[in-house]
């Protein structure tokens, strides 16, 4: 963490500012530190991160499990190895569309949700102006560790911070950011995807952009019935708003004034062994949209 960004933290219990009463640094780092809000909430930086003590989702994404079981690099090359070559373009291509809009960002807090793997924050690196700070949130302390670790020396010229939070209450003051980004961290939210985009809209500045990447599916299709089901079943119905179009848009405009469709690309799905969606056989588009 920085010290640059305790202006714009806020408290997620009780929404004071805090102060740093405790603090060991490296370089200009802060790796190890206590922060303490207006009414008395602490919490810890450890490792770099600014740990405010989030628990990572039951059903989905359960970084620490996975990576506890088989190792983080052992576990990123078998989700690698699990893709095809044209996966791997389509991807690639997803990426640089969330990227192209990214690096229009010159200056200021550049915010990447659910940043998990990290396969947009490094991408966001090798493309970000040196005057651009990132933030890279996510609900797993675990996953972020890992994380900081291996991109420190993509681009040393950009500022960092990782903070292990919820997205959907996110411990920045309102309209402190200048843009904000993930790759597909709100579908992974399942039903708390409105929740996650609404509080996007609340820290970021007037006129700053959400640049949000999506899977559309048909909602009538057996597969995305079947991924509808899956949800409920595991207590998180509605959750398939997060892949039907209208009514992610719909989501989009309860909280922003235009929202702006970008298709990367449109074709049949292929399988990949633990993705809930798109689903194999079926029509898939990956879509970015640029909501302000």
């Amino acid at each position: 963490m920085y010290a640059n960004i305790l202006p714009i933290l806020c408290c997620p219990q009780c929404g004071a500012g805090f102060r740093l009463t405790e603090s060991r640094m490296e370089q200009d780092e802060i790796v190890e530190g206590k922060i303490v809000c207006g009414n008395g909430h602490a919490f810890s930086i450890r490792e770099g991160i600014l740990d405010f003590q989030s628990q990572e989702q039951d059903a989905l994404n359960t970084w620490t499990e996975y990576i506890d079981k088989d190792g983080y690099d052992a576990f990123d090359q078998k989700l690698e190895a699990q893709k095809s070559d044209s996966q791997r373009k389509i991807e690639k291509d997803f990426l640089d569309g969330i990227v192209e809009e990214a690096a229009k960002l010159k200056s200021g807090f550049l915010l990447d949700v659910a940043s998990g793997r990290g396969v947009l924050l490094r991408e966001l690196l090798k493309n970000a102006d040196e005057n651009v700070d990132i933030i890279s949130t996510d609900l797993s302390f675990h996953i972020l560790r890992y994380d900081r670790i291996r991109f420190r020396q993509i681009n040393p010229h950009v500022k960092v911070n990782y903070i292990a939070c919820d997205a959907t209450n996110l411990p920045l003051r309102e309209r402190s950011i200048d843009m904000a980004c993930t790759y597909v961290g709100f579908t992974n939210m399942a039903d708390l995807m409105e929740k996650g985009i609404r509080d996007a809209a609340r820290v970021l500045k007037d006129d700053a952009p959400l640049i949000n990447s999506s899977v559309f599916m048909d909602e009538n299709a057996e597969g995305a019935k079947r991924a509808a089901k899956f949800l409920a079943e595991n207590h998180m119905e509605g959750g398939e708003k997060t892949y039907i179009r209208n009514e992610l848009l719909a989501i989009h405009k309860a909280y922003f004034s235009t929202v702006r469709e970008k298709i990367i690309y449109e074709g049949i799905a292929e399988g990949v062994e633990g993705d809930l969606i798109p689903c194999p056989g079926e029509w898939f588009a990956n879509v970015v949209l640029i909501a302000r």
